[in-house]
């Protein structure tokens, strides 16, 4: 349901378990994902810049056991796991975070083993969003860390009816 302002009404969203998109599967993270995307968490060319927790896979799996459910059922934040469904093997991670239950909108992030963060002038993770029908909305500066200082980022949108 979506929010009706005008009558104080909320939108209920509840974040999908899984997604799937031509070749590519995003589902919340199990178990056995651990092992195969904890080496981003540790590597700042990925989840430094991405803003993953520094953390190792026995970090993850209590986060992912008792961290994950409560913020993702008070609509904060639900990691997925980005496959190839040709070969079964993660290609990195996205996260839907900061539900606006009145504004009917929720932010996309994402990092790739590949680095693809839209980092002002990262023209690769730009196109990956501009072909998905995302549009360029302007600059927040120094919204990211990039090799240990803030740089700006560009804002991309999609909107439901675009």
């Amino acid at each position: 349901m979506r929010s009706d302002p005008s009558r104080l009404q909320l939108s209920l969203y509840a974040f999908p378990g899984e997604l799937g998109v031509e070749e590519l599967w995003l589902h919340a993270p199990r178990d056995g994902d651990v092992d195969r995307i904890a080496p981003a968490f540790r590597d700042p060319a990925v989840g430094g810049e991405a803003g993953l927790p520094p953390v190792g896979a026995a970090e993850l799996q209590v986060m992912m056991r008792e961290q994950l459910p409560v913020m993702r059922q008070g609509g904060m934040f639900s990691p997925y796991v980005i496959e190839d469904i040709q070969v079964n093997d993660p290609l990195g991670g996205l996260k839907l975070h900061h539900f606006d239950s009145m504004r009917d909108s929720v932010e996309v992030g994402f990092w790739l083993f590949q680095e693809a963060h839209v980092r002002l002038g990262n023209t690769a993770s730009e196109r990956v969003l501009e072909r998905v029908g995302f549009e360029r909305e302007g600059v927040k500066r120094r919204y990211l860390r990039h090799e240990g200082v803030r740089v700006d980022a560009t804002l991309f949108a999609l909107l439901a009816d675009d």
